[in-house]
């Protein structure tokens, strides 16, 4: 029993189209770092400039900057400061996604019966709690209400007689 190891064979069309690969990614990649020098854009800034309103609002919100003052600001608008809090809070989020990437997000994952049944049961004790506080101001207005009958209708005894 013999094992044959196979290995590609470099062969002069090999080379020259692995050099002209290698070539073309560094061109490529040249080309894109010169329009972003024209353009004066970093990839996360023309990125953060591309997202929503609703994405932009928790980027801003995470980094502690007021959503409603800077939602409308290119990223390289802001100070340094404030474009690290940018960063920071991006990297933060990455992380929140990373905790939650490899699991199912479905509404049962988030509301299982078992759940439900736990919240309704505290619903229904903390309202029979506050019925209970509730009772003593009620037994008073019913006895209030009863006084007002009584002397209403002494009243009305002694004004028919």
């Amino acid at each position: 029993m013999s094992l044959a190891i196979k290995h590609q064979v470099p062969t002069r069309a090999n080379m020259t189209l692995d050099a002209a690969n290698e070539h073309h990614g560094d061109a490529g990649q040249n080309a894109i770092a010169a329009m972003r020098m024209m353009l004066g854009k970093s990839s996360a800034a023309s990125q953060f400039d591309k997202l929503t309103n609703q994405q932009r609002a928790l980027v801003l919100f995470a980094a502690r900057l007021k959503p409603s003052e800077y939602i409308s600001k290119p990223l390289l608008s802001l100070s340094t400061n404030e474009r690290e809090a940018v960063r920071q809070s991006i990297i933060a989020l990455i992380d929140l996604g990373r905790a939650f990437g490899n699991m199912p997000l479905s509404r049962d994952q988030f509301i299982s019966p078992r759940q439900t049944a736990i919240t309704h049961s505290k619903a229904n004790s903390q309202k029979t709690a506050t019925e209970h506080q509730a009772q003593p101001v009620d037994d008073e207005f019913a006895r209030v209400t009863q006084q007002a009958h009584s002397l209403i209708s002494e009243f009305n005894y002694d004004a028919e007689h």
